[in-house]
């Protein structure tokens, strides 16, 4: 009996330690995928200068907007590709997280609110181009699913179905009216101007989007829901662009300016990414594993 106990004890270590060592050896890679984007990030930020001499707060407002596009593009799409390689052996959610962060490192070398209003840059311009980076995000989404395949943690509507059945299934359509709390989220949440506050309340937004769409959705593949933020606070700055009538510089001023219009393009989108790359991590535990049906709603 003794030995029995001998050798269950001495071989539990050895069960156990393939597992710890592998998340290990994926924390590690993570960390140096998101320091390897970050510089990317970083590098980008010199190709959109201001008429104030430092990066841009928007690509539309640099010098030189085809060259600050065309430049962060390009980092961006690389970026997504290095961010890629966590897709499969990790999962997808940690891939998207890691190109927020990339974004987070490029905004945070880039002007505020008030060095853009100060520029007397568009605001029309500025709500678009947060659009745009939504859309990129949506496809970002879609291609690192695509990688990565299905989160192991939501059993699928329908095991034999295809990638785009789950995307456009109608509950992983309702899911996305989360994206509609991203407005109140930041109405209460973005009380100054500075770039990290802006980044900040973008990825509280993202979190309670993610809560509320698993809430509604549990079993739905949260592919289309990272861009809902970004979607949704652009097209909120776009109506605000259209229908305020007292200048942005002026508003600014006066203490009048809406917290919707503070955060610029990109801290919305690094804070839709990383936010709702968390939401999801911390509602794990919304996710109830029943078998598959077809006739799921």
């Amino acid at each position: 009996m003794q030995e029995a106990s001998e050798t269950t004890h001495s071989t539990a270590p050895q069960i156990t330690a393939p597992a710890a060592e592998s998340s290990v050896r994926r924390t590690v890679f993570l960390c140096i995928v998101i320091i390897i984007v970050a510089l990317v990030g970083v590098f980008a930020s010199r190709f959109c200068v201001s008429p104030r001499g430092a990066a841009s707060p928007a690509l539309l407002a640099a010098t030189q907007p085809t060259l600050a596009i065309a430049a962060v593009l390009v980092a961006m799409i690389i970026a997504l590709l290095i961010t890629l390689t966590l897709a499969k052996p990790i999962n997808a959610v940690v891939s998207l997280f890691a190109l927020g962060c990339a974004f987070a490192a490029y905004a945070m070398q880039t002007g505020t609110i008030s060095d853009f209003v100060f520029l007397g840059a568009n605001m029309k311009l500025a709500a678009a181009e947060t659009i745009v980076w939504g859309v990129f995000i949506m496809l970002a989404a879609m291609i690192t699913f695509r990688v990565g395949g299905a989160l192991v943690d939501v059993p699928a509507h329908d095991r034999d179905g295809t990638f785009a059945g789950e995307i456009f299934h109608k509950r992983a359509m309702l899911s996305l009216l989360a994206g509609l709390a991203a407005i109140p989220i930041l109405l209460f949440t973005m009380v100054g101007a500075s770039k990290g506050q802006a980044i900040g309340a973008c990825a509280i937004a993202g979190v309670i989007t993610a809560v509320i769409g698993r809430l509604i959705a549990p079993r739905a593949q949260p592919i289309v829901l990272f861009a809902m933020p970004a979607l949704v606070i652009g097209l909120a700055q776009l109506a605000l662009a259209f229908t305020t009538t007292i200048a942005p510089d002026i508003a600014f001023v006066n203490g009048t300016l809406s917290p919707i219009r503070v955060p610029m393009p990109m801290d919305i989108a690094a804070g839709s990414l990383i936010g709702v790359a968390i939401g999801l991590g911390w509602t794990k535990g919304l996710v109830k594993h029943e078998p598959s049906s077809l006739h799921d709603e």
